[in-house]
């Protein structure tokens, strides 16, 4: 039995093992095979690679725009009014829960939701001091504090989301007066007072939003490029393998053409080349005047046949306006030469009278000129 045509490797189909493509000479190796899937399947993943980096492009754009606001400005404000990283004591002054939109509007010390406005708010006053293991009940009345009336927040920006912000929890946990708790004072506004700080944290959620975004948008913008300028180069080299294959068809066309016509202006059987010269297809000025000039050369070609074969059709040229044509007697039908004597093909017709019509009178001269005249008035065909 012959070698067996290696066949092409179904979707459907276990794949084979490379010991079982490598063997006979006839089958394909199983590199081969991958590459010809990749070859198959490039086009596809490349639609679907580029579907995935846009969206991820897109996403990344608007998932900054929406970290700028809680996180990235926090994190940026926190940075920049430079907490004191050791924590002091801080003791509860006051604790006052207000209501309403003018009361609340100034300032409150934990609200639920960064942008939404609040008609219920807490305002907590504290005094700190750097002095440790400080109780706040049992402090002297001429303590010295840092700072004797500060505002205290959760965070930098004093809002938040459950969970992690409870402002409930929070209001409960600062209810009473003279709490001791630890804080961070700001060293640019001794006014401001925290409940939580963690620098490393707070680095590291910003660097997190900044570059993961911008890396991600990056790629993809990266990719988008690259399978851009893939499509361009794949359209560049498909219009010219186009462009190459119309040139050869032409000069092929061209070839058959001048065969065709040296095998007919010769007397030979010759064939219609195809394409260009069917009926049915569609010709352009450039065909068209091949065609006309293939024609004159072909014409051309006939004449030349004939004179070389020793025929005596042979049509003298004569000068006119500086132009080579046939003499005008042959582009005029209807016109007879002009100079020479007249030739008889058939000898003339002699008129004798019959025997019963010797007793008639003799016919009129008018008609014996007439009879002469009709006699005399048959031609030789021009000869060509």
């Amino acid at each position: 039995m012959g070698e067996q045509a290696a066949r092409p490797v179904s979707a459907c189909e276990e794949p084979l093992d490379a010991d079982q493509l490598a063997e006979g000479d006839g089958k394909r190796s199983f590199l081969d095979v991958l590459r010809e899937k990749r070859d198959q399947n490039a086009d596809k993943v490349m639609f679907y690679a580029t579907v995935l980096f846009s969206l991820v492009a897109i996403g990344a754009f608007f998932g900054f725009l929406f970290l700028v606001p809680f996180v990235i400005e926090p994190a940026v404000t926190t940075i920049q009014m430079d907490f004191e990283v050791d924590p002091v004591t801080c003791c509860v002054v006051s604790f006052t829960e207000l209501a309403g939109k003018d009361n609340c509007s100034d300032w409150s010390s934990c609200r639920e939701g960064c942008t939404r406005e609040i008609y219920e708010c807490v305002k907590i006053l504290v005094a700190y001091t750097d002095v440790k293991d400080f109780s706040c009940a049992a402090r002297p009345p001429n303590h010295q504090w840092l700072h004797n009336e500060a505002y205290l927040y959760p965070n930098v920006k004093g809002c938040g989301y459950p969970p992690s912000l409870n402002c409930t929890v929070f209001r409960e946990r600062f209810r009473e007066p003279n709490v001791t708790f630890s804080c961070h004072y700001s060293r640019l506004d001794a006014t401001l007072v925290i409940t939580e700080l963690d620098p490393h944290q707070v680095r590291s959620d910003l660097v997190v939003a900044f570059v993961v975004p911008f890396v991600s948008l990056a790629v993809s913008i990266a990719f988008l490029v690259y399978a851009y300028h893939r499509m361009k180069r794949k359209e560049a080299e498909a219009a010219a393998a186009d462009a190459l294959a119309q040139r050869t068809q032409a000069l092929l066309d061209a070839e058959e053409g001048e065969e065709g016509e040296d095998e007919e202006g010769c007397g030979g059987s010759a064939h219609e080349p195809p394409g260009r010269s069917h009926p049915g297809s569609n010709y352009s000025l450039k065909s068209i005047t091949s065609k006309i000039n293939s024609t004159v050369v072909r014409l051309k070609q006939g004449r030349d046949c004939r004179s070389g074969s020793g025929s005596g059709d042979e049509i003298e040229m004569e000068e006119v306006g500086g132009e080579a044509r046939p003499p005008s007697r042959y582009l005029q039908p209807g016109r007879l030469p002009s100079g020479g004597a007249r030739r008889h093909l058939l000898p003339p017709i002699a008129l004798e009278p019959p025997a019963d019509a010797a007793a008639e009178p003799a016919p009129a001269p008018a008609a014996s000129s007439t009879a002469t005249t009709s006699a005399n008035s048959t031609i030789s065909p021009v000869e060509t």
